[in-house]
């Protein structure tokens, strides 16, 4: 077997492959057999009749694709392993020479990009400086006071903030539509969980009155229902408003956290929690503007099909997510008002943006030196079995089938912690 490797632009090498003889006739004897295995010849039981009987049956063509398509995979395998190629996508692979004896193939590979690093070291970003305010702690407590309000009857009219318990029905030209109507549901006002101007129209209401609601569908729903005018009839049942738990002592034990029973421990925790929060918020946003400055500093030429494939898999993400929470991906973009094309865009943008970042760690890496021991493995491991309570053994092995993963990510952990402590 000749492979005759050549180097093209844009990150892609070509390599031809030339198949011996004797190994391209046994790929076609043994497509053969397989193709032959489906063929019934009249007087003779499958599989039992003469060899010359069935090839006369067999299409020679079926043969040929069988057996091209059954040596593919290890032709392909020969150059990652003894080329030492590493793909970062899908090879386009053409048959450029067949006959009985002879077969030649052209496999077009995408490598990694070339990296020509600019200054990564030294660089002027600008850290933010996180503080957290006494008001925003008091927010937070307002808010887990509100997440702990009990809900009691009430007399008078509903007001936003309050939950009302309602029948409703919904009609489009007097006509009631599917997933309309319910009985004894219970709606918070000004939760802007229903149609836009819905909610607010409940306001002032009482229990036991009856008012018909009229909105119009937004434009960005169902294709059934935008931008369609509906009238909803509804019942009010109850109304209900929040109780907010005293703020003291006993209400902080209630919460259940953890070395938090004083008002005074709930606000340091609640200050603590904010503080973490901003700072995680901080860094990513540094960090971006990191990437992006070293990325126009230096020479990264991301190849389309790589581009391709990353946005192609963030879509399946994206795609599963919206399975499990009841919808299809064309269902969310017509809720979002978003067209296709401009949702693949931006797939795709963020796809290029993610392989150059991915790069930039790797060629940070190289050119400092960073790559990990297995010593440096062995502590993290150590680290992490110490953190929960396990045995280091026990450890490597629910580790044992992700490895590289978890190898790599400590790899990127590491430079990127670099890249913090050597830019402002």
């Amino acid at each position: 077997m000749e492979r005759k490797i050549t180097k093209l632009e844009n990150c892609r090498v070509q390599v031809d492959v030339t198949v011996d003889e004797a190994t391209w006739k046994a790929a076609q004897e043994k497509a053969f057999k397989k193709v032959a295995a489906g063929v019934t010849v009249d007087g003779f039981r499958k599989g039992k009749a003469p060899e010359a009987l069935v090839r006369k049956h067999v299409d020679q063509m079926k043969v040929i694709d069988e057996a091209v398509n059954g040596l593919l995979p290890d032709l392909y395998r020969e150059i990652l392993d003894q080329d030492k190629i590493e793909p970062f996508a899908q090879p386009k692979v053409d048959v450029t020479k067949i006959s009985d004896t002879d077969l030649e193939v052209k496999f077009v590979i995408v490598t990694a990009p070339e990296v020509k690093l600019g200054q990564f070291k030294g660089l002027e970003i600008g850290k933010k400086e996180v503080k957290v305010s006494a008001k925003e702690v008091n927010e937070a407590i307002d808010d887990l006071r509100k997440q702990n309000a009990s809900l009691i009857l009430k007399e008078g009219a509903s007001e936003l903030g309050d939950t009302v318990v309602l029948d409703f029905a919904g009609s489009i030209d007097g006509v009631p539509f599917e997933g309309g109507s319910a009985q004894n549901y219970e709606l918070e006002l000004g939760s802007h969980s229903f149609i836009p101007g819905f909610e607010e129209q409940l306001v002032g209401l009482k229990a036991g009155e009856h008012k018909d609601v009229n909105v119009t569908f937004p434009e960005q729903y169902a294709e059934n229902l935008a931008g369609k005018p509906a009238v909803f009839a509804c019942d009010i049942h109850e109304v209900k408003t929040k109780k907010l738990p005293e703020l003291n002592d006993e209400f902080v034990k209630d919460l259940g956290i953890k070395d938090v029973e004083t008002l005074d421990a709930l606000k340091e925790n609640k200050k603590n929690e904010l503080k973490t929060k901003k700072e995680r918020e901080a860094k990513t946003e540094y960090l971006t503007s990191l990437y992006s400055t070293i990325a126009k500093n230096s020479e990264i030429a991301i190849p389309e099909e790589m581009i391709e494939e990353q946005a192609a898999s963030m879509r399946k993400d994206m795609e599963n997510r919206m399975s499990q929470s009841g919808f299809t991906l064309e269902q969310y973009l017509q809720i979002l008002g978003q067209k296709e094309e401009d949702f693949m865009a931006k797939l795709k943008e963020d796809a290029k943006r993610d392989i150059t970042n991915y790069f930039i760690l790797e060629e940070v890496g190289k050119v400092e030196k960073m790559q990990l021991t297995d010593a440096d493995v062995e502590f993290e491991m150590a680290k992490l079995a110490e953190q929960y309570n396990m045995k280091l053994e026990d450890v490597k092995k629910a580790l044992s089938t992700q490895m590289n993963d978890f190898r790599h990510n400590l790899e990127m952990t590491r430079i990127e912690e670099f890249l913090l402590e050597n830019n402002k």
